[in-house]
């Protein structure tokens, strides 16, 4: 199991990692992008480089470790062979470092220390101008420094156009999906397949995303039955009282801790989001998530963490019911509410019973996607009795039908044989794990491996072609994209009611 470059499109000051790499000079410079994570924090910056390229903060627990970088350089056409020691030097002190942190003061056990850096140089580090040849340098460059050390690295992009560029780099060096895709000797074998089949969905704008609470998980949020337990405790309840309180479903324990809270003028939904609310930075798999060509999504969160792995350069995502018309068609259905709003979270068992109630017409708008297009979930639970009348209610819809309308897919970290038994005419189950002597959190990382592949496999080239600064990565289609060239040129600004005008749309959208 060796390590692995992430791509996604993301805000790399908001992903939970173990370190991260900021962009700065000589003067240490910190622009605008990165300020949020020097709050605090400024005293802590050296005042001087010595002979280093990079240079780490005091460490914090449960927090990633800020490394500066010194990448500034003069000019906009500096290629990646000078942003290269400082990279190599960011892997490698990074990954000695973290050797001595103990798990417990990471933000999660991930099974490999996992550093994360921007496309360093693209902006005013001094290479803007030669975007793709800093990006075909750095992935294959990162791709190496992942193996020798030994790592995970998340190349966390900002705009669809970085994004799309880092994978047509990666596609430069890919010959065979499994030699980079290396996945554990105990995982499904049909992986790759699986993520093809993925892919072409997501191609088609087909796939919705259904987003449970496993995915959360690698953003250190506590589990349910330690939340829970902790409010139980400071409702009054005794150790014994608390141990059988666990035998009882999740929402009977909310239902009764509520109880005993009010009593001491506590609101258990307060307490919830305001625990909630203390998470910022998005998982991983929110983030390859987020990365992925679909414009809708479905959770039962109540943390905000997908919508802030979604938030990147000119995209935003409406929480309905706020209108998606704003955000280019973007929305996420919070169906068991949010940290905004603590009052209509669903936690308790008259909660759940009132939903038919409260969300029956945005119960109603999940049930046609179903039949629409195909829902992917990921870190849900099957069990969940809102997601079996949700599929019974999709079975009632689609009546006997054999088409496949309505069928969606579940991806889960364990084979689980009842649970493919039970839903074998409404899901398709892909487990990422056949055997059972794997630990959760490498099951996880699997899984941030599959998400990973589908991802590339679903990203085109469209967005950046047309840039010029990108050039690099099109060499085998210039004679293409020259004649585009010539015809934006040649378009540009045509009338409204045109059909210049919408050939000019169409060139914006290839990045002219």
């Amino acid at each position: 199991m060796s390590g692995h470059v992430f791509i996604i499109n993301g805000d790399l000051t908001k992903i939970a990692c173990d370190a991260v790499l900021v962009p700065t000079d000589d003067h240490f410079t910190i622009e605008a992008p990165w300020r949020g994570l020097f709050e605090g924090r400024r005293h802590e910056i050296p005042e001087t480089w010595g002979t280093e390229r990079v240079l780490a903060l005091p460490p914090r627990k449960n927090e990633p470790q800020i490394w500066l970088g010194n990448v500034g350089q003069v000019g906009d056409s500096s290629d990646f062979s000078v942003f290269a020691p400082i990279v190599r030097d960011f892997v490698v002190n990074a990954r000695t470092e973290l050797k001595s942190v103990a798990n417990e003061d990471r933000i999660y056990a991930w099974p490999k220390p996992r550093l994360a850096l921007n496309v360093v140089g693209s902006g005013r580090g001094g290479g803007s101008e030669k975007k793709g040849h800093l990006v075909l340098g750095l992935v294959k460059t990162l791709t190496a420094l992942a193996d020798e050390n030994d790592v995970d690295i998340v190349l966390v992009t900002f705009g669809p156009k970085p994004y799309a560029a880092a994978q047509r780099a990666r596609r430069h060096f890919v010959h065979k999906e499994e030699d980079v895709w290396r996945f554990h000797e105990e995982a499904n074998s049909d992986l790759i397949k699986e993520a093809h089949r993925l892919a072409d969905e997501a191609i088609k704008r087909h796939l919705v995303l259904f987003v449970g609470a496993g995915a959360s998980a690698g953003a250190g949020l506590p589990t349910w039955k330690g939340l829970l337990d902790r409010f139980a405790e400071e409702a009054g309840f005794d150790k014994a009282t608390r141990e059988r309180l666990t035998e009882r479903d999740f929402r009977d324990q909310a239902t009764l801790i509520e109880r005993e809270l009010k009593r001491r003028d506590v609101d258990l939904k307060d307490g919830v989001a305001a625990e909630f609310r203390g998470f910022e930075r998005f998982s991983l798999t929110h983030g390859l998530l987020a990365s992925l060509p679909s414009s809708e999504a479905v959770t039962t969160n109540y943390d905000n963490l997908f919508e802030t792995a979604y938030k990147t350069r000119g995209r935003d995502v409406a929480v309905l019911p706020e209108n998606p018309r704003t955000t280019e068609g973007h929305w996420l259905l919070k169906l068991h509410g949010s940290v905004d709003q603590p009052e209509k979270i669903i936690l308790t068992r008259s909660d759940y019973l009132s939903m038919p109630r409260q969300y029956g017409a945005l119960m109603g708008l999940v049930q046609g996607l179903l039949l629409m297009r195909r829902m992917v979930f990921v870190g849900y639970s099957l069990s969940d009795e809102d997601f079996h009348e949700l599929i019974d209610e999709v079975r009632a819809a689609r009546g006997d039908s054999e088409t496949g309308l309505g069928r969606g897919v579940a991806l889960t970290l364990y084979a689980d044989p009842l649970d493919r038994q039970l839903w074998e005419k409404d899901l398709d189950i892909v487990p990422m794990i056949t055997g059972t002597q794997v630990e959760a959190p490498v099951a996880a990382r699997e899984l941030e491996l599959f998400l990973d592949l589908v991802g590339y496999l679903s990203t085109t080239s469209a967005s950046f072609f047309l840039d010029a600064s990108y050039s690099d990565l099109s060499d085998n289609e210039a004679e293409l994209r020259d004649a585009l060239a010539a015809l934006a040129i040649k378009t540009a600004g045509s009338p409204l009611d045109s059909v210049g005008h919408l050939v000019e749309e169409f060139l914006k959208d290839l990045g002219a």
